[in-house]
Formats: C-alpha cells, sequence, structure tokens
C-alpha cells in the first residue's frame, strides 16, 4: 500500500461557486483511476464565461469516469464539451438527474449560442454533442456501491438538494472521500432530508451560504405574499427570475397553497418558461424523489405545481401575449440570475415602471444582472439596451433549496470527517464557514485556490 497515493485537482469551482469540477487521481503501482465530480459552466457576468471555452487543465481522454451530484448547468454544463474534447468513459447520475440533463443542456446551449454570437465567440459545444454526452450516462441509485476497480468504488447519496441530488462517496485505498456536491437545507421543501454519510476521511462540502442563515420558509412566503397584495393594489406587475429547476417549483406551491387555503385572492400568474414546464413534469415523473407528503398530494390528483390561474407558455407567441394580458398579474420566468432566457424581455417592459416589484429569490452571482439589480443599481444593460430601474426591488432567501451556515455547521458534526476541504462558494464564505469549522468543530480545514492540486496521501 507504500505506493498508493490520492490527489485531488481542484480545477473548477473552488473560492467560486459556479463551475464545480473535481478530478480525483488515485494511484496504485502502474494502475491510476480518474474519476472526476461533475462538469460544470463558469458563470459571472455572462451566462457563459470565456474560461469555459479554454481547455480543461487535465487530459480528458484519460478520465475514467464522471459523476454528477445535480443536475443545474454549473455542474453539468460543460459535460458536452468534455466529450467533444476526448472523454469516453462512463459517467453516472441519479434517475431524475439523468432525465433532466438533455433539458437543461439544450436549453443552455440556446443561451449559450445566442450569446456567443452576440459577443463574436464560438459556442463550447453544440447539439451533436450534448446528444453524445448524454448518451454516456448511466442511471444509478442511492446507495448502490459502483465497483470502478478492486481499488475504487463510488456510492451516492441524497442531498436534499433538488429532485435526484446526490453526494458523491469515494471508497479508495481504505479511506473515504465525499463530495458534498450542493447539500439542501434542513428542512427541505421538496424532497427528502439530506444525508450524512459515515466514516469519512476527507469532506470536500459547498459553502454557498456559509456566512449566513436564511430567513424562515414562512417569512420567505410572507414576503411573496405580501409582494402580490402590493402589486394587486397598484395594479401592477410581479416579476420573479426564477431557476427552472426547484426554485420554480418551490415558488408555484407556495402560490397553490395559499389560493387554495384562501389567503390569496385568485390572481393571473404566468410561468413564462418552457424549461421550467419540463422540468415540472419529470418531478410528477419521479414522485419517489419527492417528500412524503408531496406525494401524497400528488397520489390524491392534488398537483401542487399547477392551480386555476396559472397559465403556462410554451412558445413565443404565447410568451408574447403576456404582455398584453391585463394587471395585476405575476410573471415567473428564467433565468433565475437574469442571465438570460424570457426574464430579461420582461425586465426591460415593467423595470421602468414604478407599478412593478421585482422579487429576487436565490443566490445571484457577482456580475450577473440579477446580482446588480439586487444591489440597487438604478440602470441596467439588458441585451443592449439601458433600461431605467423603477420598480420596486425586493429579496427573499428562504425558498433557497441551498444549506446554509447552520446547515452546513450541523452537516460537518453529523458526518465527522478527519479533515474538510471548502469549495464552491465564494472566497469569503468559504473562509467563514471554514473559520466556525475549525472554531468550533476542532476540525482540520482548507479552502483550496482554483487550480491547485492537494495530495492526500
Amino acid at each position: 500500500m507504500s505506493s498508493s497515493s490520492i490527489s485531488v485537482l481542484f480545477a473548477r469551482g473552488a473560492r467560486r461557486v459556479t463551475g464545480s469540477n473535481f478530478l480525483i487521481e488515485a494511484k496504485n503501482g502502474d494502475r491510476t483511476t480518474r474519476l472526476l465530480i461533475d462538469c460544470g459552466l463558469t458563470q459571472g457576468e455572462r451566462y457563459c464565461e470565456s474560461v469555459n471555452r479554454e481547455k480543461f487543465s487535465y487530459d480528458p481522454a484519460t478520465v475514467d469516469a464522471v459523476f454528477f451530484t445535480h443536475a443545474h448547468e454549473d455542474h453539468i454544463g460543460l459535460f458536452p464539451k468534455l466529450v467533444k474534447d476526448g472523454f469516453k468513459g462512463n459517467a453516472y447520475a441519479t434517475a431524475p438527474t439523468k432525465a433532466l440533463m438533455p433539458i437543461m443542456l439544450e436549453d443552455s446551449l440556446n443561451i449559450i449560442a445566442e450569446e456567443a454570437k452576440r459577443c463574436g465567440d464560438d459556442a463550447p459545444y453544440n447539439t451533436e454533442d450534448i446528444r453524445a454526452a448524454t448518451g454516456l450516462v448511466s442511471e444509478t441509485d442511492y446507495h448502490k456501491k459502483i465497483e470502478l476497480n478492486s481499488d475504487v468504488s463510488v456510492t451516492l447519496y441524497n442531498a436534499g438538494h433538488i429532485i435526484g441530488s446526490a453526494s458523491v462517496a469515494i471508497d479508495v485505498f481504505e479511506k473515504r472521500i465525499l463530495f458534498t456536491g450542493d447539500l439542501g437545507r434542513s428542512p427541505a421543501i421538496l424532497v427528502p432530508e439530506r444525508e450524512t454519510p459515515k466514516g469519512v476521511d476527507y469532506l470536500f462540502m459547498e459553502s454557498v451560504y456559509g456566512d449566513r442563515v436564511h430567513e424562515s420558509i414562512e417569512e420567505s412566503t410572507r414576503i411573496l405574499l405580501t409582494a402580490v397584495d402590493d402589486v394587486r393594489r397598484k395594479k401592477g406587475v410581479l416579476l420573479i427570475p426564477a431557476f427552472s429547476l426547484e426554485r420554480t417549483q418551490i415558488i408555484l406551491a407556495a402560490l397553490d397553497k395559499a389560493i387554495s387555503s384562501g389567503r390569496l385572492p385568485p390572481i393571473d400568474v404566468f410561468l413564462d418558461s418552457p424549461l421550467a414546464a419540463k422540468v415540472t413534469e419529470i418531478y410528477e415523473r419521479y414522485p419517489e424523489f419527492l417528500r412524503s407528503d408531496v406525494r401524497a398530494r400528488m397520489k390524491r390528483g392534488d398537483d401542487p405545481f399547477s392551480f386555476a390561474t396559472l397559465t403556462i407558455t410554451r412558445d413565443m407567441e404565447g410568451s408574447r401575449a403576456v404582455e398584453k394580458s391585463s394587471e395585476p398579474k405575476i410573471i415567473i420566468a428564467g433565468a433565475g440570475m437574469s442571465h438570460g432566457g424570457r426574464i430579461r424581455f420582461h425586465e426591460a417592459r415593467y423595470l421602468p415602471e414604478k407599478t412593478t416589484t421585482l422579487l429576487i429569490s436565490g443566490y445571484q452571482v457577482p456580475g450577473s444582472l440579477g446580482r446588480r439589480l439586487k444591489d440597487g443599481a438604478r440602470t441596467v444593460s439588458i441585451d443592449g439596451a439601458s433600461v431605467q430601474v423603477r420598480a420596486d426591488v425586493k429579496a427573499l432567501d428562504g425558498f433557497s433549496a441551498h444549506a446554509d451556515r447552520n446547515d452546513l455547521m450541523s452537516y460537518v458534526e453529523a458526518v465527522a470527517p478527519k479533515k474538510v476541504f471548502v469549495i464552491l462558494g465564494e472566497t469569503t464564505s468559504a473562509a467563514s464557514i471554514a473559520q466556525r469549522i475549525q472554531g468550533f468543530l476542532d476540525i482540520p480545514v482548507d479552502v483550496p485556490r482554483e487550480g491547485e492540486r492537494l495530495e492526500l496521501f
């Protein structure tokens, strides 16, 4: 065993939230096993930053397997490029993640291609690359051990983040390495509670909200319903930029509950997102990956993601009709950070109106349009046009599917690893949770840098 070693390359996703991409290399004599955790888009001011077109910092052809934690673009969005650049190994994901990948990647490509054309760049991959990549993905279950060889096995555990999300446990040379992916908060809103695998030596943990605590779900619901009351009074428009995967479903469920209980009088709601509609169909296809109470409702024929005043648009004609509809109304559209998608059309149209409320829900990456709006910008550029912001801009984070500082601390305490590496968070957030882990739990912590390679032993 003296000739064995394990190293981790933080290719992307260290000291930043997006671009999850980590290479584990296990050497035993003449045999080397290379496996990748995620292969995601790096996002910032642009939906697809220029770094996404650069060569990978490792040879894709030498990677034996890829394990996906979940289907958000910053975790899967560069997989087609990996295949285009030579990856021919095996890829693994849970059933919902596998079903979501082609939907998410094809929608993402539309935004990337449009953005690339506008900036005079080339897209990092095309439709054929997506087909080739998704064809390599095998479905696997939670707790099913995948034997890569006699040295390395991998097991997925429920991360409680979004439907089908997983943490990845790697058993190698009598050591256990755990990559959390994105962890869910507790209690989770739609999916079962996250699991805490045991016997972990090295924990690689996300830190998106490592320096703050979420408001309660009840408080976020109050903010949402107050915003609806305000636009009803002003006869205006409530704009909600929402991530098509999980966040949209959470907001629809909250509105459905408020309307069905009588707390909220009926109001026209437009889900102007073909992607969100497709994603919601995946939720309905895999109820076994949802909370038991949500499953029970669905079994009774009570759709938690639909109600009488909801209109789902699936084409541009339907999207244009949203503007012509009477007010007050609610428009939910992607993308969640206003990087692209139909929300930008509605923001350009309605942000100059004082009767508009923009409700930002969730993390906004630095440089994104959503972050600038959340930070109070009164003039923004949308697709080359200058737009005055006279709308009332509000934010909530209680609908977040991400663990907050307290969730992360309780997770580390429950897992009880021998060492923690803090990843997938802005530097301030990563450093903050690292300091708390060291100070309160007395567990050694490292906050690696992007591009760094560490020898575990």
